[in-house]
């Protein structure tokens, strides 16, 4: 019978001694050769080339991109290290993204559901990390119950338009509650599986909007960039979270395409988008 206390031990020792955060774990992400550790450190106070796609911009993965399937889903793993992934060398059987210290989800230990602010998978239509801009963004899925398990499933919308040269630009966004003011993010090559031709909307910033539904931002939405140089969003009462509080539902953003009107084509990023032709008088 395995000692666990002499298992943590042995851990310990070939671990940072603080996780205290999450990341998610694939070749695809930019830093994944890295040491394991630096892609969960927070995001706070920071120049822009710093939190941008986590500083890991120099850090591309080597022909290595995640595939989306349109209309399915993705299962990514969540971790505070990669050695507790199926990567690493302490493989977890538990569905645990983080044994050793449950307060990295920063939901309470243990973790409490409604302490859980959600994470987000954003797309844009550009094959090359270098050239995109902060608005090129857009969230296609939101898992709201994320972090709370190593393996975590988002689904893709049905219909979303393929990347150009088999690669688009994608990241993952989280948000803590219990911590200090900082975000996550985590940048990676994907590709869109089974395409459609439906269009994205021009997204926007979204807004706090839990005490009107009124108020929220209707159709595609950025993510949030906050808590360093150079943001989108700047916290007044409450922190960012990918949640009905700020117009996010659970799963497949159905919201970021144009509605199926009669309308006038323009460029987003190497995507088409669509808005509405005004009437003519």
């Amino acid at each position: 019978m395995v000692n666990t206390a002499a298992a943590a031990v042995l851990i310990g020792s070939f671990l940072p001694a603080v996780m205290g955060h999450i990341a998610i774990w694939h070749p695809s992400v930019y830093g994944f050769n890295g040491n394991g550790y630096t892609l969960v450190e927070p995001l706070s106070n920071l120049p822009f080339n710093k939190w941008w796609f986590h500083g890991q911009l120099d850090n591309a993965p080597k022909n290595q991109v995640m595939q989306l399937p349109a209309g399915g889903q993705v299962t990514i793993e969540h971790a505070c290290n990669k050695e507790f992934t199926s990567y690493g060398k302490n493989k977890n059987g538990n569905n645990n993204p983080c044994p050793p210290d449950t307060p990295s989800m920063h939901a309470g230990s243990p973790i409490k559901e409604d302490l859980l602010r959600g994470c987000a998978l954003a797309i844009a239509y550009k094959n090359d990390a270098k050239q995109v801009k902060k608005e090129d963004f857009v969230v296609f899925s939101v898992n709201t119950r994320c972090v709370r398990e190593l393996r975590t499933s988002y689904r893709i919308p049905a219909g979303m338009p393929g990347c150009g040269g088999g690669k688009c630009i994608c990241a993952w966004f989280w948000q803590g509650q219990n911590s200090n003011n900082e975000m996550y993010m985590n940048g990676f090559d994907c590709n869109i599986v089974n395409p459609g031709n439906r269009r994205i909307a021009e997204p926007k910033v979204p807004v706090e909007c839990s005490k009107n539904p009124n108020d929220c931002v209707k159709g595609a939405k950025q993510p949030f960039y906050w808590a360093n140089q150079d943001g989108n969003y700047k916290m007044l009462n409450i922190k960012p979270e990918f949640t009905r509080r700020y117009g996010f539902e659970n799963g497949a953003q159905e919201g970021m395409f144009q509605p199926e009107t009669k309308r006038r084509a323009i460029r987003y990023s190497s995507a088409e988008l669509e808005v509405p032709e005004e009437d003519s008088e």
